[in-house]
Formats: structure tokens, sequence, C-alpha cells
């Protein structure tokens, strides 16, 4: 049934609408507040949920920053707060429903979506303690695997659902019993039963402005943009699951980060697969990928690679990476001297006393040691790495037929980086893998001194006084043998007695070398390559390397094995191993890479791709499973809903067959004042393409609710974004709904600022209180629930967005409490039920 189509609302309608027996408790008139009494809106009835109101579950708001008023943080359990719906419950009593936790998909991770259970004793004039009682809840999940991106929860049996999968602020039940929630970080519409547990895959908006396009938030999971985060928030509760106590690191490609992009074009190094230089075959694709504040908000590091120039270095520096792969770590190490972070006038914010890089402040790592400097992953390279005061040594590892973890970036020896130390020829054609030779094949055959990086890399020993001394110490034949991972370690200690004990002990800068090898970091990757396609020896990707199980656990091994858990990250574009790690070792920090670079036609010059591209239409096989939207970005599909403008209200046909979601803010590009209503079919589960469009009041800056009270009138929660300000904007419009495409009517119905309150309800409160007495306020920033009771009787419910809202207590500086009133309205303006 459409909206625009008026029709007698029967009373067998109403009890499918709110409950019978709901209706019949809540309709009756008293003595106390008699609608004959009453010539304007008249407060009735209150009652108030504590904020610091709190149910069984897990440990949260761990990721919230700012200012708590007085909250402290981490709860230890979740709050009962943020409603942003409100239904009659069945059993008795209500339904309220918590929204996304704590105001952003940031720092909501933690935060269980749940409609709970609730009782209200209200106060009025005869009594009443004006007390509201949990009684339990029900726990949005998703073990049936409905949602197909990634969510926190992604590896649990019960995905249970949370504040950074979905923002929640409105919710319907249908004919059928099953409940129907609106999303604003799609926005979707989620399919439940009456359980809480997902039936179907979540429902985008078609964009009926623009053919083929869906209506996107900047966080919807169906665009690239809004995919990092989701997946960094998996695997970090998957860390977290099996005992890890870091979070995992994101690691991206520079020229992928939102900041960068007017500079990547003039990059000549980014050989890469987006911006305005795609390759042939690919779509074009925004390199606004990664956002770095957003990132760095939900809790994680970033660390992005491979950056070699120094102008590039600063301006990453300036937009607060945490943390730069280069392989020229002189540049990179003068560059973070020369930093003025807190734009003083004075470099050098991130060194400690000692001209060492503060590794708290800032994580300067050697590119497989300093390849533009030495030979790549070689002894010589790391030692390069130390000498110029990396905090954090990175390198590649690979498995030998013979179990032993060496390091070597590709899975071949290759000819152009190595050559046979008996002198014999060593061509593309001849290269062999690295898992089908030993160890010591491996390092008595090949020496990996070629130079190809531009007149900065050298290959002179005598500038690697240590590499040259541990090789002779562990008879290699030179020290630019493949090393084994071990060697990696064996250096570190060598570099520290060289400079501590042995000869380099005069050396200037012996001291601080020191000191610096006795703390740094190691960031070891899995070479490994999933796909299926085959490389330029024609051989299977799969079967370049060891499996996943062999590689993770191999090197995980030989790092607890020497006590490096708390000094050395694996790190990886395969996810799966490092999902296998944090399974079996986590004490060790994982570090997720990504990046896109294309797939080249030319066999000579193959690429395996990295892991952000799709494999022949299907899923990206590098993800573990974790969902990546390949090329759908803001390009291909704007984002047109504004953040925080999905769908807040949500009303229902009398029938419940008909559900109309309302948009809380304008859509891009439409006008500054106008919101979207759409009708959406039960049945079919679809929109059926008709809207209608609402008009912000010149005060208004976004809706709260939306319900309806017969087949073409309803009333919308309407308000600005003023808290604990008597002049504020919080109003209840009564809407009409006339031909699709039109604009609904508006009519005034209550003034949530102005409530007449006779009969002293509100009485009481805190010192500096805002509101109470008569008149009575809701000068709240977020008032988002209603309940039509009877003609004359309405429920409307604040979300209080605990700890952070304080509109109430303003003069003790507390965050507000849940208020339930009940709006008791003048026979003038009584709602026409029938």
């Amino acid at each position: 049934m459409s909206l625009h189509r008026p029709r007698l609302l029967r009373l067998t309608t109403i009890a499918a609408l709110v409950g019978a027996s709901f209706v019949a408790a809540c309709s009756s008139d008293d003595d106390n507040n008699s609608v004959a009494d009453i010539t304007e809106p008249t407060l009735a009835a209150r009652a108030v949920l504590p904020a610091a109101t709190f149910a069984d579950g897990p440990k949260s708001a761990q990721y919230i920053s700012g200012d708590s008023n007085g909250a402290t943080v981490p709860f230890a359990r979740q709050p009962v707060q943020g409603f942003s719906a409100v239904l009659p419950d069945p059993d008795g009593g209500l339904l309220v429903m918590a929204d996304n936790g704590y105001g952003s998909i940031e720092n909501s991770a933690d935060f269980n979506l749940r409609v709970y259970k609730v009782d209200a004793d209200y106060k009025e004039k005869a009594g009443g303690s004006g007390n509201v009682t949990v009684k339990g809840y029900i726990e949005l999940k998703d073990p049936n695997r409905k949602v197909p991106w990634a969510i926190v929860n992604h590896f649990t049996t019960d995905r249970v659902l949370t504040g950074a999968d979905f923002d929640l602020e409105s919710f319907r039940r249908a004919a059928d019993g099953t409940l129907w929630f609106g999303d604003e970080f799609g926005p979707f519409l989620i399919h439940t039963d009456a359980n809480g547990v997902v039936l179907d895959t979540p429902i985008e908006l078609p964009d009926f402005a623009n053919a083929g396009k869906k209506v996107r938030a900047a966080q919807s999971p169906l665009n690239e943009e809004g995919t990092p985060l989701r997946i960094m928030n998996a695997v970090r509760a998957h860390a977290f699951a099996h005992g890890a106590t870091r979070t995992p690191v994101f690691s991206p490609y520079y020229v992928e980060l939102k900041y960068n992009r007017n500079s990547v074009q003039s990059d000549p190094n980014a050989h890469y697969a987006r911006g305005n230089n795609p390759q042939p075959g690919l779509t074009p694709a925004t390199s606004e990928i990664h956002d770095v504040a957003s990132l760095q908000n939900g809790g994680y590091k970033v660390v992005t690679w491979t950056v070699n120039d120094s102008a590039q270095m600063t301006k990453l520096l300036k937009a607060g990476i945490n943390g730069i792969i280069s392989d020229r770590p002189d540049l990179l190490y003068a560059a973070v001297a020369a930093f003025d972070a807190n734009n003083d006038g004075k470099a050098g914010d991130y060194l400690l006393a000692d001209g060492r890089i503060d590794i708290t402040k800032f994580d300067a790592q050697g590119h497989r040691g300093g390849r533009n400097l030495r030979p790549e992953n070689t002894l010589p390279a790391w030692e390069v790495a130390l000498d110029n005061l990396m905090t954090t040594v990175e390198t590649d590892s690979g498995i030998t037929s013979d179990g032993v973890s060496v390091i070597k970036h590709d899975p071949y020896i290759e000819s152009g980086k190595c050559r046979r130390a008996d002198g014999a020829s060593y061509t593309f054609a001849d290269e062999v893998l690295i898992k089908d030779l030993t160890a010591a094949q491996i390092q008595s055959t090949f020496i990996c001194d070629k130079l190809f990086r531009g007149a900065s890399q050298v290959n002179d020993r005598a500038l690697s006084p240590v590499s040259v001394a541990l090789a002779a110490s562990k008879g290699y034949i030179d020290p630019y043998v493949v090393p084994r991972t071990q060697d990696l370690f064996d250096l570190v200690t060598a570099y520290i007695a060289y400079y501590e004990t042995g000869a380099g002990k005069t050396h200037p800068q012996a001291a601080v070398r020191v000191a610096n090898a006795k703390v740094v970091r190691f960031n070891i990757e899995t070479k490994i390559n999933p796909r299926s396609d085959r490389d330029a020896h024609g051989k299977v990707y799969k079967d370049r390397t060891v499996g996943v199980q062999q590689m993770a656990d191999t090197l995980a091994g030989l790092i607890l094995a020497n006590g490096m858990a708390d000094r050395a990250d694996i790190q990886s574009f395969d996810f799966r191993t490092l999902i296998r790690v944090q399974e079996t070792a986590p004490a060790i920090r994982t570090v997720y890479l990504f990046g896109d670079f294309p797939i080249y036609g030319d066999p000579a010059n193959t690429d395996d791709g990295t892991n952000m591209q799709d494999e022949s239409g299907a899923n990206t096989p590098w993800m573990a499973g974790l969902f990546w939207p390949y090329r759908s970005t803001v390009m291909s599909n704007p984002v047109r809903a504004q953040t925080s403008g999905g769908f807040e209200g949500m009303a229902i046909s009398p029938d419940a067959r008909t559900l109309y979601p309302l948009l809380e803010k304008p859509l891009a590009g439409d006008d500054a004042k106008t919101l979207l209503i759409s009708e959406f079919d039960l049945a079919s589960k679809s929109y059926t393409g008709k809207q209608w469009k609402y008009k912000l009041d010149a005060k208004g800056t976004n809706i709260g609710d939306f319900t309806t009270f017969n087949a073409s009138e309803g009333i919308v929660i309407e308000r600005d974004g003023s808290q604990g300000d008597l002049n504020g904007f919080k109003k209840l419009f009564q809407v009409k709904f006339g031909a699709a495409g039109d604009y609904v009517t508006k009519t005034e119905l209550v003034d949530l600022m102005k409530l007449r309150d006779p009969n002293k309800i509100s009485a009481g409160g805190l010192a500096g209180d805002v509101g109470l007495g008569d008149p009575f306020a809701m000068p709240f920033t977020t008032i988002e629930d209603i309940l039509i009771l009877d003609s004359t009787t309405l429920l409307v419910i604040n979300d209080n967005n605990y700890p952070f809202s304080v509109g109430r207590h303003v003069g003790a500086k507390k965050p507000d409490d849940n208020e339930f009133i009940k709006i008791r309205l003048p026979q003038s303006k009584a709602l026409k039920l029938n």
C-alpha cells in the first residue's frame, strides 16, 4: 500500500502497528492528565535510565578519544545507551534500539549492536518512581554469513554485529514478526528474524536520480574507500581473540593515501594502476583509497611504503604518518631529523637526545635493508640500514627445500640481482626457485651483488666491515650470498659487538649505533602468492613457494626461538599467512600490506599485481576471504549520502507491508534543505522507485525519527545540532503525503523545548540542569525516538550518545541520561488514527 493513497485505519491495523495490548495499556485517560484539562502539549509522564547503565558483554569503549565527561573508559561491560528507535515489545514493555555506539565507525568496534527490552515506571502527577528497568536484549548477529564484507567479528561463529559494522538508527517489525533496521553507513536496510539473526544480504538504496548507481556514504563497504578500516577491524579482533596484545599495523603503498593524490602524477617511481595513468584494460580508479586519519582514529598505525624522495617523505611526515619504509635510509633519517613536528621553528622533534629516532613517535624502516645503497636483502644492506639509525630493518623471507627460512624478495634466484659464484652463465631462462634448492646449495652457488638501482647503490665490501666479518665466521663464500633469516639476528648481535668492544668502538657514532642496534626492530615479509595465474616462466603462481602454513610457521618459529617476539613483526600481502601467525604465535605483531600494481602483459616484465586486484572477476585470493570491492570507488559510484546522513527515520505502513526510510540529511548535489523518503516493498524486498521530499525548517539540520499513524499521515522529529541551549530547535512535525515526487506537507505539532509541566513531573535533577520545570525542554543534541501511544499521547526518547552529550546536566558537566517522556496533546491536535 502506498502512503499517498489515504484509507481508513482499522483497529486490527493499530494492533499490527504497535500491539493491541500496549495501546490499551497506554491510551486510557486519567484524572492526572485529562485531555480536557490542557490547551497545549504537556508533559504527562517521565522516566529516566541513568547514563551509566550497563549490561553483560565484552569490554567496550577501548577506541574512543576525547573528553568522556567524567566517565571512566574503557567500560568493563556494554553500556545501555544511544537509543535511536523504539517499538512496543510483544511481551510487554518497550524495545529500544541502540545505534552504532560512540558516534563514529572508527571508535565503535567493541560496541555490540542490540535491541534492549525495558520497562518504565513513569513518574506522573499521581506518583511513580520514574525508573527504567532493563530486562534483557536481542543481540544482532550474522552466523549464516549473509553480510558479504568484512565485519569486526568476521572470523567467529556467531559473528555478532558491532557499531563499526553498521550504524543502526531506525527499526520496524514486519507483519511476519521479522525486524528491519535502517543503517547510515551504507545506507542499508538490514533484515533479521525476531532474535536478531540476519536473514538477507543488506540492501542498498538505488540512486534513482543517477541510473545504475547506488546511494552510498563514505563508510560504505561496497566502495574501496570504505573497506580498509573494516578489514583491519576484522583482523584486529581475530588477533586479540587468540591472545595478541598489540594491534596489527596498516601498511599501504603511499600513492594510495587519500591526502596524497595530487602528488601521484609527478612520481616517476609510482608504476601504479590507478590515478590518471591506468594500465591498458583496467578501469580508471581513484588513488585516494586509504584515509589516514580514519585508520589512525580506529587505533591503527599507518606505516607506508616505499618512499625514496625527500620531499615526499616530508609531506608524509606532515600528514602524520606513523612510519615510512624506504630504499634510502640515509634520506629517510635526514628527513626525520629535519622535521619540525610542533612548528616551533626547531627541527628534530622525533629524535632522542643522542640523535636516534624515537620509535614511539616515528618508525623509520630500511626497505630490504637499504637497497638503493647496497644490493637488497643482504648482510651489507642490513648493515647500511643500521649505519643510518633505522628504527626497523624491513626484509623478505622464503623457505628452501630443506625448510630453512632465507631472505629473498622473489621466489626465484633472479638473474637480474644474482650471479653464479663459479662464473657460469646465469640468465632469465636459467632461474631456479628457492623452494627447489637447499639453503646450502643456494649459498654455495649464488652471489647476489649486482648493481642496478642507480649511482647510490654500491657493493664495496670495505663499506660493510661487520658483514664481511660475519660472513667469514659462518664460512660463506661472500657477504652477498643469500642470507638465512637467522643471519639477520646474528648480524645485529655482531654489529653491537663491533661498535661496543670491537674495531668500530672508536667510530664517532659508535655509541649511538650500539644504542640503536640494541633496540632495533625487524619487519619480515612472507613472500607467498596465492594466484593461479602463470608467471613469466610458465609456472603456476601457487607452485612457486611453500604453502601458507609452512611459510608462516617456519618464520614465526625462528622469531620465537630467538626471543624476538617483542621486536619482530611479520608482514604480508597474503593475509592468510598473517591469520595463521595470529592463531599460532599471537605474541608476534602482524602487518597488513595493501597494494594494487598492474599485472603487465609482457612476460619479461611481469608483476604479481599485489593484493587489491580481483581474479577474473572473483574476490582477491590474497585477503583470507575478506571482501575487497575491486575498482568500485568514488569514481564509479560517487558518495552522495552524507556521513551520519542515512536512514535515521523509518516508518512502516499501517498494514506492516511497506517501509518508508527517511534520510537524515540531504544528498550531495540535491537541495540543501531537502530530504528523501523512499518506498520499500517488504514482500519483494525491493524499492518501488517512489519517493517523496521532506523540507527541513530554516533552523532544522536533520531529522531524528519518522512514524506514521494512518495511511497518509505521520510524525517527524526535526532538530538542530545544539545541546544545553533553551533556544535550540527540537520539534515534532505532523506530515501528510501527496503524490509521489512531491514534498510532504508539514504542520508543527510539538515544540520539544516548550512543553508545559504544571504537575512538576520534571522537578529535581542535578544543580545546574537545563530544561527542567515548567516549561520542560529536551535540550539534547539528538532526540531520535517517537512512538504513538494513542490519539493524544506520544512517547519520545532521546539518544544520549553516552558518554559524550551534555545537554541536560550542563552545570555538573555529566553525560546525559536516557529520558523517556510522555507528551499529552490537546484535543485540537489529536491524531486521526481512524
